[in-house]
Formats: structure tokens, C-alpha cells, sequence
């Protein structure tokens, strides 16, 4: 005769049987790190539990087994040494270690029976084991597991009853229960509270990835930006130049007429696309419409960051440079006095912008600081530096120095930008 069960009770004895199905077969019994990325704490951890078990069987062995049924303490100590190695085996692998001071545990009633009389569902001796394990493995287990968990627990009183049938003490079984609840509930909620953290940490890794494209994505736009103003004036140049000759150069023939009116258009055409597709980068603050800064400029920069507080010491021996060149020595220079302010408050800065062998030398260095940092940065910068740097084919090097503070290096060939 076949019983079919109501539709409710048949799905909870599914999600029961999936429940201990994953609790006893978990697909990852690895450990879930709780102990935080410090590389040396499962070691530790093993070692202390190692340590307890050992202690806690001597001392069972001894007192508790010694002579019970015709067992000798050394005999006794060796039939508790699979506990000991279970709670070792449950700092990387909880759910196992658990499983295994349970089936031991339920095992060692049959070889070690408990003595005449009214005794709880498991002896208090149990507990030394049992409470470290339940407690890892609520910590580990997840969703299906963690209910597995609880339901193989209680489960495992059945048989432990059985063994015992007729002398189990009945007023011991609920303060048992309740405190098998215990582990149990402190394992989930330290899970709980570390995979948020985790999940935050994760989530705060993430904004700030995101935070350094968007930086990144912003600098060279700006330099996109900086470069159409830069080609802009060229290419307006060449239009009117090519349109103006016929006038500017006597005898002019035509077919060459012809040829300047063509680059012209052709000029201008190229201007007016570029003008369309930069279009979107265009902010609407006319700071980004004002004229940009150069060579000429460094000074004034390093003398406005003097008045302002900075304790600046500058050497400058300034070249002839194209426009979007120094723009870029500018914005180099610009940004370091930045991350010295912002990353070393108070200290002495030197600075030094030289040509030297055709290649343009920016050194800039300064000491420990002398207050704590505004903040921790964007982390823009430096890349911000390189992207411009690579623009020219310069390079940018950056690092900290032995006896404290930074120095930040960038070299600029000359050569490259430099009309003939």
C-alpha cells in the first residue's frame, strides 16, 4: 500500500532531506577564513585546539575512564584521540570535523558505556568536544548546510536515546537542548557578521575600482579637451594660410589655386568634425573654455602655492616648448605640489623644472610631513601624470624615499612636438 503524504509535509521532508544531504556531503567543507587574511591564525588555531583536546582526554583518561569497564587510562586516551584529531581536522574543514566528533561520540557510547543509573542524553564529558565543533560548523555552513547542520545535531540524540533506552535522565533533556542551541546560534550569527563584512569590503574594492576609471576617464578627457584646442589652432591656421595665399604669392597657377582651396576645405572640415565629436566632452563651466597654462606659467603656479601656505623651494630653467608641452609640464608640476600637500602636510618641498639635453626634468621632493594626511586620495594622480607624460613620450617615476618623503620624477623629451 502506498502512503502519499500531503503537498506542505512533502516539501518540508525534501528541503529537510536536501538540508542534510548538503550538511553530510557539503560541495566546499572548506574553511570560510574567519580569522581574516592573517596568513598565521588557522596555525594558531589548530595549534590551541590541539593543545585543548590533548589536555581535556589526559585528564578524562585519567579520571573519568581509568578502570571503567576494564579499561586502562592509556587504553581510554587512545579511544578518545579520533576527538582530539576532529577538532584539529575542523579548523579547515568544519563540517567534516563536526560529523566526526559526532558518529565518535555516538560510537564511543557503545564502547564506553555510561555507569549504572540515570544519565543525560550525552554525558557531560561530551560537551568538551562537541560545543568547539557545532560551533565551527554553524560559523562555516551556508544556507541548506547551516539547516543541516541543526537537523543532524538534534538527529543524532535519537540514536544516542536508543543506546540508552530506559536511562535517560528525561529532566536533563531540555537544558541539552538548549544548549546545543547555543553554538549553533553563535556560529550563525559570527557567520552572518563576517560574510557582511566581507561583502562590504568587497563592495568598498569595488568604488573605489570604479572611483579610479572614472578618474582616469575624466583625465583624459581633459586631455582630449586640451589636445582639440591645442589641433584646433593649427588646423584654423593651415585653412586660413592655404586660403590666403593666391593673395600672399604673386603668380599663382591655377591648378595650385586650386590644390590650397581644396586643404582649406578640406581644413576646415576636419575642424568642424573634431569641433562635433569632442562636443560631449565639453563641460559647461567656462573654466575649461579659459587659455591653458604653460612653461611660462610654472612660476606663478609654485609662487601661489607659497602664499598659501606651502614651504616651497623651486629651481627653474625653462625652455621654449609648444603649447600642449607645457600645458603638460604645467599640469605635472600642478599635481605634484597637490599630492605633497595632500600627502605629506607641512613639509619642505623642492622643485625643480630644467631642459637638459633635450629633455625637459621635472624633480619634485618633499620631506616626511609634519601633520597627519587630509585623506587617502583618489589615487588619480600618478596615473593622471603617466597618461600625460606618455602623450610626449615622457616617462613618470614615483617613490618613497628611505629616510622618509616622496620623490616624483618625470622626463620629457624635448625633441618630440617641437617644430622644426
Amino acid at each position: 500500500m502506498t502512503i502519499s503524504l500531503p503537498a506542505p509535509r512533502r516539501g518540508l521532508s525534501r528541503l529537510a532531506g536536501e538540508a542534510i544531504s548538503a550538511a553530510t556531503r557539503p560541495a566546499d567543507p572548506r574553511w570560510a577564513e574567519p580569522w581574516g587574511r592573517v596568513r598565521w591564525a588557522p596555525v594558531a588555531v589548530r595549534v590551541v585546539l590541539g593543545l585543548y583536546g590533548t589536555i581535556v582526554s589526559i585528564a578524562l583518561a585519567g579520571a573519568l575512564f581509568n578502570g571503567r569497564n576494564g579499561l586502562a587510562g592509556g587504553l581510554a586516551f587512545l579511544c578518545l584521540l579520533p576527538l582530539v584529531a576532529a577538532l584539529v581536522v575542523a579548523v579547515a574543514r568544519p563540517l567534516h570535523g563536526w560529523l566526526a566528533v559526532t558518529g565518535w561520540l555516538l560510537l564511543l557510547k557503545v564502547v564506553l558505556p555510561a555507569p549504572a543509573g540515570s544519565i543525560p542524553v550525552f554525558e557531560m564529558w561530551s560537551w568538551f568536544y562537541w560545543l568547539p565543533v557545532l560551533l565551527l560548523a554553524a560559523w562555516a555552513a551556508r544556507g541548506r548546510e547551516r539547516l543541516g547542520v541543526v537537523l543532524v545535531t538534534y538527529l543524532a540524540f535519537l540514536p544516542a536515546w536508543a543506546i540508552d533506552m530506559g536511562r535517560i535522565d528525561t529532566a536533563a533533556v531540555v537544558p541539552v537542548l538548549l544548549l546545543t542551541a547555543v553554538p549553533l546560534v553563535v556560529g550563525s550569527a559570527l557567520a552572518s557578521q563576517q560574510r557582511a563584512e566581507v561583502a562590504l569590503h568587497d563592495e568598498q574594492e569595488r568604488a573605489a575600482q570604479a572611483l579610479s576609471r572614472q578618474g582616469a576617464l575624466a583625465e583624459r578627457a581633459r586631455i582630449a579637451r586640451e589636445m582639440h584646442d591645442v589641433v584646433a589652432h593649427h588646423m584654423s591656421m593651415i585653412a586660413v594660410r592655404c586660403e590666403t595665399a593666391p593673395y600672399r604669392i604673386e603668380e599663382v597657377p591655377a591648378p595650385v589655386r586650386t590644390e590650397f582651396a581644396e586643404v582649406a576645405a578640406a581644413a576646415r572640415q576636419s575642424l568642424a568634425e573634431m569641433q562635433s565629436l569632442l562636443g560631449v566632452l565639453r563641460s559647461d563651466d567656462g573654466a575649461e573654455r579659459a587659455p591653458q597654462p604653460g612653461l611660462a606659467d610654472v612660476e606663478a603656479l609654485l609662487r601661489a602655492a607659497r602664499a598659501a601656505g606651502a614651504e616651497l623651494m623651486w629651481e627653474l630653467h625653462l625652455p621654449e616648448a609648444p603649447p600642449a608641452f607645457g600645458l603638460t609640464a604645467y599640469r605635472i608640476v600642478q599635481q605634484g605640489l597637490a599630492n605633497a600637500a595632500q600627502h605629506a602636510p607641512g613639509a619642505q618641498v623642492r622643485v625643480r623644472v630644467a631642459g637638459e639635453d633635450d629633455v625637459l626634468r621635472i624633480e619634485i621632493v618633499n620631506g616626511p610631513g609634519t601633520t597627519m594626511p587630509s585623506g587617502p586620495g583618489g589615487g588619480h594622480g600618478l596615473p593622471g601624470m603617466r597618461e600625460r607624460a606618455a602623450v610626449h613620450g615622457g616617462t613618470v617615476e614615483a617613490g618613497a624615499l628611505p629616510g622618509g618623503g616622496f620623490r616624483l620624477v618625470a622626463a620629457l623629451p624635448l625633441t618630440v612636438g617641437v617644430p622644426a
